[in-house]
């Protein structure tokens, strides 16, 4: 339970430090907070400190991409505008965005083995426009039947990896898998961050815990 209310206070210190650099921060705790083709997980995958997130399902195997994030004119993030925002933090050398993704092994058909990859794109009005990042899970896309476990990574990519460019009038977000067999995968989305410099922010979040550790053994 320690490590749980540990895992909880590190994604709040996170959150609060980056919303404080004028980050957009999205940690689903209540709802889908503008994300498509996703539904709210508010207690799932378990074993993720039951930390809301969002699930996007693929119904059948093969190449499926889908529309995820279309930052809108609209509040969201810890912002009054999502896409003046996000203009701002990607025209910055440093800009990054970065999310944790979970594939859970008892989301796949019972008796179902199966190579997997998650894909993501970064879409934009510029010259780059659609511009795919493949095979995220490729080191370790192997599914073996009825293997429950879950596996979860952290991606921290610049800006620019996703195709924008100074300049750009708007971009998009998609998501998507591959598999054979018509075997339908399922994957988590958590702690969405748009961000001038994550790892700064991510030293400002530890010395917050720091200073809640030590006012409880005061």
């Amino acid at each position: 339970m320690r490590h749980v209310h540990l895992v909880a206070a590190v994604l709040a210190a996170l959150a609060f430090s980056a919303s404080a650099y004028g980050a957009l921060v999205y940690t689903f705790d209540n709802d889908e907070e503008g994300f498509q083709n996703v539904a709210w997980a508010p207690s799932d995958p378990a074993s993720w400190a039951d930390a809301p997130t969002v699930v996007q399902t693929h119904q059948a195997g093969g190449w499926q991409m889908m529309m995820t994030k279309e930052f809108a004119w609209g509040p969201g993030g810890g912002s009054d505008n999502q896409q003046t925002a996000m203009q701002a933090l990607a025209n910055l050398p440093s800009a990054r965005i970065s999310f944790d993704a979970m594939i859970d092994g008892s989301s796949f058909p019972a008796g179902a083995q199966t190579w997997f990859q998650l894909n993501i794109v970064g879409n934009s009005d510029g010259t780059k426009g659609w511009t795919q990042t493949d095979n995220l899970f490729t080191a370790s896309g192997w599914h073996n039947a009825d293997d429950p476990a879950m596996i979860t990574m952290h991606f921290d990519f610049p800006f620019s990896q996703l195709g924008w460019e100074p300049g750009d009038q708007w971009f998009q977000f998609w998501t998507g898998t591959n598999s054979d067999n018509a075997v339908p995968v399922n994957f988590y989305l958590d702690n969405v961050m748009v961000t001038p410099e994550p790892a700064a922010i991510a030293l400002l979040a530890m010395g917050g815990l720091v200073l809640i550790h030590r006012r409880r053994s005061v």
